[in-house]
């Protein structure tokens, strides 16, 4: 499958996911008051973590050594980094959700709600499934099941809609019935999910921790870069529940994952040339490697250059029909948003590029950096400017983490890589 064919149809898959993750958004704005919909928006980032561990860290490590795995002919080893990877993962967000139920009445001190505390608490308990459905979408990426992979990704935000949507309209219209749908979302596909890797051919008669460790070595400048990424699309959700009340939360949670619907091509392109860039890195093929690097920009740049345009001349419209004129308030900060999310579309593939490369730690190093700068604007500018302070805030940190990562790569393929012929 070529790399555009392969990206379009992940393009569409990320697509299906971000309108499903706002068609539940938008679902749970108008059906919800207004504070109710924002304790679920402090609430919803412990299970977007997961998702971006999904997307950004776990899955992408784990593709590298499968897509190696099956380059090179080492079934066995592709099949114990598979299932290894598979069991210790979910045993690790098991255990992460259990830390965060029970540091979840923290609630009642950072932001002063304790009916928070219930909701945080169903929140959590999607933790380890979402770490199972992260492993097996990086076992299906290594191996390029692209349709696969899509229909799954696209079941769990179907699931996530229809349960919540029932436990809000005939249950209680209520932050907890909202965000127990989204968990039961989870759970579900990680049946689903499950069945899918039992019908891969991968055997699984061998599990090998030493397998697992050699991967979460690897995945953990990853998962770094990765709670980098969730700090960049959340922190100034979260600080904004710090200083301002339920009702400026909700309003501003319209504009921010709006903003960043037009980098579901740019994760989509990753996913499609991360296994590709690791395969044709272990062949030392220099010269592929650099058609495949400026092929990638070729595609991403007009792209979202289109998208960032319609966003900026039909803000308000566009915030207006999906949440209504109560939201309207949104589109400045929407306006804001959609600048930095054109630039953070670059890093976005850079930081696939760096990974297949196998140097995980230049992309974690850029957003580390950029989130840092992120909390230090939001603290700066929220108390003063409000939603309009966290958005200039967040716009200026995609930005520098965007630029940043194309001086990056411009060194490492100019310098490094050169150095191979």
């Amino acid at each position: 499958m070529s790399l555009l064919r392969s990206s379009l149809l992940l393009t569409l898959s990320n697509l299906a996911v971000r309108f499903g993750s706002y068609v539940y958004r938008i679902l749970m704005g108008r059906l919800l008051s207004p504070y109710e919909f924002g304790l679920l928006n402090l609430a919803l980032p412990l299970q977007f973590l997961v998702v971006v561990l999904a997307s950004s860290g776990i899955a992408p490590s784990l593709a590298k050594f499968i897509a190696e795995g099956q380059a090179k002919g080492e079934l066995r080893r592709r099949d114990e980094i598979a299932t290894s990877s598979l069991l210790y993962y979910t045993l690790a967000g098991a255990l992460l959700g259990a830390v965060f139920f029970a540091l979840a009445p923290l609630a009642i001190e950072v932001f002063h709600e304790p009916s928070l505390v219930t909701t945080i608490r169903i929140s959590a308990i999607a933790l380890p499934f979402g770490f199972a459905i992260a492993a097996i979408s990086g076992v299906l990426q290594g191996l390029k099941r692209f349709g696969t992979l899509s229909l799954t990704l696209a079941a769990q935000q179907a699931l996530r809609i229809a349960f919540a949507l029932s436990l809000v309209l005939f249950i209680s219209a209520t932050a907890n019935s909202a965000i127990l749908g989204s968990t039961l979302g989870f759970a579900v596909t990680t049946l689903l999910a499950y069945f899918i890797f039992r019908n891969l051919g991968i055997s699984c008669a061998g599990r090998s921790f030493s397998a697992f460790k050699e991967v979460f070595l690897f995945s953990v400048p990853v998962s770094l870069t990765s709670v980098a990424a969730f700090a960049l699309a959340y922190v100034d959700i979260l600080l904004l529940g710090v200083f301002l009340p339920p009702q400026e939360v909700g309003i501003y949670s319209a504009a921010s994952p709006t903003a960043r619907l037009g980098l579901a091509f740019a994760s989509a392109l990753t996913a499609a040339l991360l296994p590709r860039v690791a395969a044709l890195s272990a062949k030392n093929d220099v010269t592929a490697l650099r058609k495949q690097v400026e092929g990638s920009y070729r595609l991403l740049f007009p792209i979202l250059g289109v998208a960032t345009a319609i966003a900026l001349l039909f803000a308000k419209q566009i915030i207006i029909l999906l949440f209504g004129s109560a939201y309207a308030e949104a589109a400045l900060p929407f306006r804001i948003l959609t600048v930095g999310s054109f630039f953070y579309g670059f890093f976005t593939v850079n930081s696939g590029i760096f990974q297949g490369l196998g140097k995980p730690t230049t992309p974690m190093k850029i957003l580390a950096a950029a989130a840092v700068l992120d909390v230090l604007l939001n603290l700066l500018l929220i108390p003063g400017f409000g939603t309009t302070g966290a958005a200039i805030a967040s716009s200026l940190s995609l930005t520098f983490a965007g630029v940043a990562s194309l001086i990056g790569i411009r060194r490492e393929i100019g310098r490094n890589l050169g150095k191979r012929r």
